[in-house]
């Protein structure tokens, strides 16, 4: 991900259809990819009640959908290197449309590249694009690259001098 506060992104918290939106799948699909390649653990069970994900969950999942879509690998070699993907993906990342991600599936392995590092083997995954998605629709970023920051639809407001009284005064 790119450079977030990791105070505001730890509070988000998304759901199955935020996931959907942002990867063009369904829910079925999503449901489908999660139960697959994600299986809730003991400790993300939560009853009936709806899961929910990270910002860096969502990053994750797209890159195990951008994995499954474009390069037609199958959820069950996906689940493989799901634990290397969350290793590499986690943390804060630095601005930087050229990082790629080099995966190999025998070992499992995930590498974070930057610029122009070789690679012996492996499968090659342009990051740019899904960094993108991901932080548009979690509001960093714009489709506008120009415009990262936007005017917010907020009405006047009437303030009044109103006098402090209690602990609070001077």
């Amino acid at each position: 991900m790119w450079a977030y506060d990791a105070h505001i992104m730890a509070s988000i918290l998304l759901t199955i259809s935020d996931l959907s939106t942002v990867v063009g799948y369904t829910r079925f699909q999503m449901r489908g990819l999660l139960a697959d390649v994600f299986p809730p653990t003991e400790w993300t069970k939560k009853g009936r009640s709806q899961r929910k994900f990270s910002p860096q969950e969502l990053l994750l999942v797209a890159v195990a959908c951008e994995l499954e879509k474009k390069y037609g690998i199958k959820r069950n070699v996906v689940a493989l290197v799901a634990d290397a993907l969350r290793r590499t993906l986690s943390g804060p990342r630095s601005a930087n449309t050229n990082v790629r991600l080099a995966i190999t599936f025998v070992p499992p392995t995930a590498t974070y590249l930057r610029d122009d590092q070789t690679v012996k083997e492996g499968l090659i995954l342009p990051l740019g694009d899904v960094f993108a998605s991901v932080d548009e629709y979690l509001g960093v970023t714009s489709s506008n690259r120009d415009q990262g920051q936007v005017a917010l639809p907020l009405g006047p407001a009437v303030v009044t001098n109103r006098r402090v009284t209690g602990a609070r005064s001077r």
